[in-house]
């Protein structure tokens, strides 16, 4: 690359006018309270016009202002491709100017929006380390114009993956979509949905003399319209959620590149490359909802460290969202470098008060004035009550285990879907012990560990353990987290 061509200034594609527009709109949200109130006093000073041209007139107004405000900050923004820098120029009435340089990146993530494939564009993202603007956006740039920083930035230096135990790549195929979609919570949220709104529409339509949807799914199918109705419902709801696992995790692809940061590729229409360098990684979390750990499938996800301000509200990013768990425990180490403990220690019999005891005695406290609420015979329904709270404190009280070696802390715990959280000791921010009056009695105690991501911490606890177990938690977390 000629020296000459990395000095000239270049300024982003026009249609990232769109992305400023949006950037606009949504730092002036803060005072959209005061929309209502000039539309008011515009409206006073003018009673004669009508209240709906004023609406109109005043949201033009805001368009064109918000459009030029746009247009402005895209004339102010550029860059310069230095031999190992980016120097990058922004702000309309304040000029910022910023030196990119590899030392301090923590990753470069490129998105294709849907918008992004009309002009052959691409987002890149930068991540730096510290500071409170961290985040460098490069919105709607060419292929080539994001391998050229990359390069420049030694991103990517040498991306071909390393081999580790004979497998690098990971890839969730289309059979393995397909299952996804059905075990995911999104197969249950969209079947809720259109059971709700059928059950709505009935209510609307019930008391109305014209034809009905139900009545025509009646004089199709005949007395069998209920069966078929509901298997409709369930095909329908399958059908949205394969499209939505589709969208989102098509062509899902975890890769580990020269400089052993992780890379993960996902998404049809929205296609989304991410890289995650391992000093990022905080912990790993393990999931096994109840009918993919009858399956032998589990859910992995990362708690890492965030800097961009529009990522600060999620605590982890999934790295492998649905493969099976013999596959996962291989593939955890190689790839991340955390690994989990083996032989977890179970809780003793003096938990089971906290666990079972204290919950079943509170649902039957509980039941005793909904008893009396409920008329006949739907009182019976209250021994569900301290039942369930029996049956989940057992489940809580079987699951929780844990683990302690030199280099990893591992924590099993959960009531429907069982979590193993596997933390390196070194990344333990801080850690808590307490202990109630009822735990000293019973040589009990609780711990609570948080180890970074974003502005807030990601906390995990371990509750009614041995009070040695606990404390020799405490204090190597201690001991780790002032080394």
């Amino acid at each position: 690359m000629n020296k000459s061509e990395t000095l000239i200034k270049h300024r982003l594609h026009p249609v990232s006018i769109l992305y400023f527009v949006m950037i606009a709109i949504k730092e002036s949200l803060s005072f959209i309270w005061l929309v209502p109130l000039l539309v008011l006093f515009i409206h006073k000073l003018g009673s004669h016009i009508p209240g709906f041209i004023i609406m109109i007139a005043f949201s033009s107004l805001l368009i064109i202002a918000f459009f030029i405000i746009g247009v402005l900050r895209w004339r102010a923004f550029s860059y310069q491709i230095h031999e190992k820098a980016i120097y990058i120029e922004s702000g309309l009435f304040v000029t910022k100017k910023r030196w990119v340089q590899p030392d301090r990146i923590q990753s470069v993530d490129s998105t294709v929006r849907v918008y992004d494939h009309l002009f052959s564009t691409r987002t890149l993202t930068i991540e730096l380390a510290g500071g409170d603007e961290s985040s460098i956006i490069l919105s709607c740039i060419s292929k080539e114009e994001e391998q050229r920083i990359r390069t420049v930035l030694k991103a990517e230096a040498n991306s071909r993956p390393i081999n580790h135990s004979g497998e690098s790549v990971f890839q969730l195929y289309k059979n393995d979509l397909i299952l996804h979609s059905l075990l995911s919570p999104k197969f249950g949220i969209v079947l809720t949905l259109l059971s709700l709104g059928l059950l709505k529409y009935q209510d609307i339509t019930k008391d109305t003399d014209r034809d009905t949807l139900f009545t025509c799914l009646s004089g199709w199918f005949g007395s069998n319209w209920i069966m078929i109705t509901v298997v409709m419902l369930v095909v329908l709801s399958f059908a949205l959620s394969l499209m939505l696992t589709f969208v989102t995790d098509y062509h899902f692809t975890l890769s580990k590149n020269a400089k052993g940061e992780l890379e993960i590729e996902q998404g049809l229409f929205e296609k989304k490359k991410r890289t995650i360098a391992p000093n990022r990684i905080q912990a790993i979390l393990i999931i096994e909802p109840p009918i993919h750990r009858l399956l032998g499938f589990v859910l992995i996800k990362a708690v890492v460290i965030r800097n961009s301000p529009n990522e600060q509200s999620q605590k982890t990013i999934t790295i492998l969202p649905f493969v099976k768990k013999e596959k996962a425990h291989s593939m955890l180490e190689p790839f991340t470098g955390y690994r989990r403990n083996r032989n977890l220690r179970m809780l003793t019999k003096e938990a089971r008060l906290h666990y079972m005891v204290l919950p079943f005695t509170a649902g039957c406290l509980l039941s005793i004035p909904i008893w009396m609420f409920l008329p006949y015979p739907f009182h019976y329904l209250t021994a569900i009550l301290p039942l369930g709270l029996l049956w989940m404190g057992w489940m809580g009280y079987r699951r929780t285990r844990w683990n302690q070696s030199s280099r990893f802390l591992t924590l099993q715990y959960g009531t429907f879907a069982r979590r193993t959280v596997i933390i390196k000791h070194g990344r333990i921010q801080w850690a808590a012990l307490g202990q109630t009056v009822m735990q000293e009695r019973k040589n009990l105690a609780s711990i609570k560990i948080a180890v970074a991501s974003g502005k807030e911490n990601v906390k995990f606890s371990l509750n009614h353990i041995p009070i040695e177990s606990a404390t020799a938690i405490y204090q190597h977390a201690i001991k780790t987290t002032k080394t």
